[in-house]
């Protein structure tokens, strides 16, 4: 299975997240919920984390974290199991709490930490169970939620110590007054009117890195270009990695590669199934870091997003069936993780 890269740097900014085991309950009542975030704030301040949004649901949570130091996964290490040994203490239970390991994404600052803030700080009404409800249902419950470092960033009455609230409210413009909070407020609370999507999501590379291609090179070159990489987080390395430019530079070699006219791969009814699904996936693991997935789409006939996700999943199932198809797909992507001198 895939692994996601772990990328570590001083001053780096991460969106982290971690879900249940099986997707269950991680806080059984509120006494879990404050035991959780006196552990948060005993852990940020022992490795030096500057945690700026976090939202505690009932079977996940989400924080928006700058790490001073590279130890983000030293910190989380030291979070999750002692926050697992007092619930299972509490409780009486034993074994594993989360599902897997966190997921952590690097995130370019300038482009996307207000954006994020706003996601977090929103995900009480974005659960299916609270989707119908009226708009001004969910700003009312946006406004009382206890559990989420949003009050404190409009009202000084609700602050907690470790959270950090000026880098972000000094991006709305006014910074941390009471003009800024309440400009922070109708930024928040016009997400639910505009019931937005958060489609950045769209823009992850490597299921690792969220910024600017500038940013995703930088991270590259910087931190991973050297990096002996887990075996598992090779696919998120060779998405990250610099590779072919265009859609046509990947058309060519697929259409050398399958013996099949170029044109044909951009094709929805291509007569080469195969190779088409090949091209699109290529187009989806590579330029992904160059363009949105919907302008890949589009540069491949009018493909969906979803339909380019599901491309890529069925692809990767026979490939594991298929040695042949294997060894050509392989072949591809050799051509672009060891470029010719």
């Amino acid at each position: 299975m895939a692994r996601p890269i772990r990328i570590e740097y001083p001053g780096a900014w991460y969106h982290v997240t971690c879900r249940g085991n099986e997707r269950k309950v991680i806080f059984s009542d509120d006494l879990d919920r404050a035991k959780f975030l006196e552990i948060l704030a005993k852990s940020a301040e022992l490795y030096g984390i500057e945690v700026h949004a976090y939202v505690l649901m009932d079977n996940h949570f989400h924080f928006l974290l700058m790490s001073r130091q590279p130890n983000l996964k030293s910190f989380m290490q030291r979070f999750n199991t002692t926050y697992t040994v007092n619930y299972n203490r509490r409780h009486q239970r034993s074994g594993h709490l989360y599902q897997g390991r966190y997921k952590a994404i690097v995130v370019d600052s300038d482009s996307y930490l207000l954006e994020l803030s706003r996601y977090v700080h929103l995900n009480p009404v974005r659960i299916k169970k609270y989707s119908q409800l009226e708009v001004e249902e969910k700003v009312k419950m946006i406004r009382t939620y206890t559990w989420s470092s949003y009050p404190g960033y409009v009202g000084l009455k609700h602050r907690q110590s470790f959270v950090s609230h000026e880098k972000i409210l000094a991006m709305v413009g006014k910074g941390d007054d009471r003009k800024g909070r309440k400009r922070y407020e109708q930024f928040v609370l016009g997400g639910i009117v505009k019931d937005m999507s958060f489609t950045f999501w769209q823009e992850v590379k490597g299921q690792a890195v969220l910024g600017s291609n500038a940013f995703t090179d930088w991270i590259y070159e910087r931190f991973l270009s050297r990096k002996k990489a887990d075996k598992r987080e090779l696919p998120g390395l060779k998405d990250l990695e610099k590779g072919p430019e265009t859609v046509q530079e990947i058309a060519r070699h697929v259409s050398l590669e399958f013996d099949v006219p170029p044109e044909q791969l951009y094709q929805k009814r291509s007569p080469c199934r195969i190779a088409r699904s090949v091209f699109m996936d290529l187009c989806y693991f590579y330029l992904a870091r160059k363009m949105s997935l919907a302008e890949v789409g589009r540069r491949l006939g009018d493909v969906s997003v979803a339909a380019l996700t599901q491309n890529s999943k069925r692809l990767s199932s026979r490939r594991e069936n298929d040695s042949d198809l294997r060894r050509r797909f392989d072949k591809l992507t050799r051509i672009w993780s060891h470029p010719a001198s």
